[in-house]
């Protein structure tokens, strides 16, 4: 009976981490789709450094990464997922989460070490800058 009771909370331990990786992944593939789709109607800038096509290009792949990642912690929970064969979820689960890890250290120094000029919430350019607030989604969603 103990062993029992030690699976099952597990599985529950388990259950909730799948679900709540999805969950916070979600904000990040929302805010992802928004730039692209407000980039192409006029609503949104492009980011600075990119062209048009190059913006879309790079965010949509993104949405691709985030759209494999919240797939992966589905499958892991969800009986449909247990179909899927081990080989090709390990392959996505690779490719949604691997890609990111050279990003990772790059916003942890830039948010330590702010702008050229000293001062992290204003840039050498004059251009338009992501509000503090969908940074942090951002960031907390890779």
């Amino acid at each position: 009976m103990n062993g029992e009771f030690r699976v099952d909370r597990w599985d529950r331990v388990g259950r909730v981490a799948a679900y709540g990786a999805a969950l916070a992944l979600t904000p990040y593939l929302l805010i992802k789709v928004s730039w692209v789709v407000g980039s192409l109607v006029g609503l949104l800038p492009v980011g600075t450094g990119f062209g048009m096509a190059e913006w879309v290009v790079l965010n949509s792949a993104t949405i691709g990464m985030a759209g494999i990642r919240i797939a992966v912690a589905l499958a892991l929970v969800r009986p449909w997922g247990m179909r899927i064969p081990g080989a090709p979820l390990a392959f996505c689960a690779w490719v949604g989460t691997g890609f990111l890890v050279p990003v990772l250290p790059y916003a942890v120094l830039s948010s330590l070490l702010g702008s050229e000029d000293g001062n992290p919430r204003s840039g050498s350019d004059a251009g338009p800058s992501m509000p503090v607030w969908e940074a942090a989604l951002v960031r907390s969603g890779l």
